[in-house]
């Protein structure tokens, strides 16, 4: 008897332990608060499948967009600024919709409704069809918080 109800215990302890949240990882943040939490910068680009995707031979305005940092700002506004210079390049709106699933950015030279791939504190991936060889296919942009 005193096996069985240390037996249940036992079990009971390893339950409990097991649902425990681990306190080291971060309370689910909404996208918003996450979009708006940093300064952005393109980190590289990558096909539907992740392999890395050099932008140099993107054509138009999408080659350009990894030059520079994207504040997303409270007001619905987007600024973007040369990484280097840190002088302003442009600006414009911004608004997730559908469920946050869509990001409407409209920015001179980075217009578009983007999907909303994964959108943290930590990493923000979008995508979007660019014309790539002549060709326009599905682009993962990745972006990071600057630092």
């Amino acid at each position: 008897m005193t096996r069985t109800k240390l037996l249940i215990i036992l079990i009971l302890s390893l339950g409990i332990f097991s649902c425990a949240k681990d306190s080291s990882t971060d309370p689910a943040v909404n996208k918003t608060e996450a979009i708006k939490s940093t300064e952005w910068v393109v980190d590289g680009f990558t096909t539907a499948d992740n392999t890395p995707i050099d932008p140099a031979l993107f054509a138009g305005d999408a080659k350009f967009i990894n030059q520079l940092t994207y504040i997303f700002e409270n007001t619905g506004t987007v600024r973007s600024y040369d990484k280097i210079s840190k002088q302003p390049a442009a600006y414009g709106t911004w608004g997730l919709s559908e469920s946050d699933t869509k990001l409407d950015i409209n920015i001179q030279g980075f217009k578009g409704t983007f999907g909303v791939i994964e959108l943290s504190k930590q990493k923000m991936i979008l995508r979007n069809n660019i014309k790539y060889n002549n060709t326009e296919i599905p682009v993962n942009m990745v972006f990071l918080p600057l630092k």
